[in-house]
């Protein structure tokens, strides 16, 4: 069974229509790449999947459960969107910290808040809190930053607060990962370290959604990829086919910048 099955998804901001009837499927360990140009609807759909944004039509299922059906109203109500987010890990391009919390702080909020909701957390309020200090403590290892678990947003580099941000969206054990363009805001260097971590990431069979420019990590870490353009779908399928063997004119020219360099 898919991990995440997506059909007919569209979305509009006012008159003008971003996603147009997309549909695709993804398997439990599977990483998809989404790639093509800019305004081409990519980080609309990763809204629309982690449910910062509401589709106008569509259905969305998680583990063979409807998440979302667009048509009927019981599932697009906020208490439960809110819950369903938690199936989603979004990583975004600007890093999105908080100022005022150490990288530790950051990757334990989250998880906090919600410790916060269950009915036996003052009586077992310090045991909650250890246990996600600990957590926090390992991904933050696993990401190399061993040593700046206290520092804060602005003590840190932008590839360390990136990686800061991977372990927070890692902390609440989605589903699904998914990256919006997380080395847009990177230079060289530091797009080298975010990326082997998520290489690392995809060789532990985690299940990842990335949108990215980063042709040569799309082709040689993605177990299929997406292309679209102006809101469409126009091809996907595993990266041998979309990056050897494109059949649409289209993908031709958008990879052609690539395949050149």
């Amino acid at each position: 069974m898919s991990i995440l099955e997506v059909e007919h998804i569209c979305k509009s901001f006012d008159r003008t229509e971003v996603l147009k009837d997309i549909s695709f499927s993804l398997e439990k360990g599977q990483v998809l790449s989404i790639i093509g140009s800019s305004g081409s609807g990519k980080t609309t759909l990763l809204r629309c999947l982690n449910f910062l944004e509401r589709p106008d039509n569509g259905i969305i299922r998680v583990n063979g459960e409807t998440l979302l059906d667009a048509s009927n109203p019981a599932t697009t109500q906020e208490a439960e969107i809110r819950k369903k987010r938690l199936h989603f890990g979004l990583v975004f391009q600007s890093f999105n910290l908080f100022p005022q919390y150490t990288a530790l702080g950051n990757v334990m909020l989250a998880k906090e808040l919600l410790a916060k909701e269950q009915p036996d957390y003052k009586a077992r309020k310090k045991e909650i809190h250890d246990e996600i200090e600990a957590q926090a403590e390992h991904l933050l290892r696993e990401m190399g930053l061993a040593d700046r678990m206290n520092n804060y947003p602005h003590q840190l580099s932008g590839g360390q607060c990136q990686r800061v941000a991977i372990a927070r969206a890692l902390a609440l054990q989605p589903d699904i990962l998914c990256f919006d363009e997380p080395t847009s805001a990177l230079d060289p260097e530091l797009t080298g370290e975010v990326l082997k971590v998520m290489k690392e990431l995809a060789d532990q069979n985690t299940t990842m959604i990335i949108v990215t420019h980063e042709m040569a990590f799309a082709r040689d870490v993605a177990s299929q990829v997406i292309f679209m353009d102006d809101g469409y779908i126009l091809e996907q399928g595993d990266p041998i086919q979309v990056f050897e063997h494109p059949k649409e004119e289209r993908t031709k020219q958008f990879l052609s910048r690539f395949t050149q360099g």
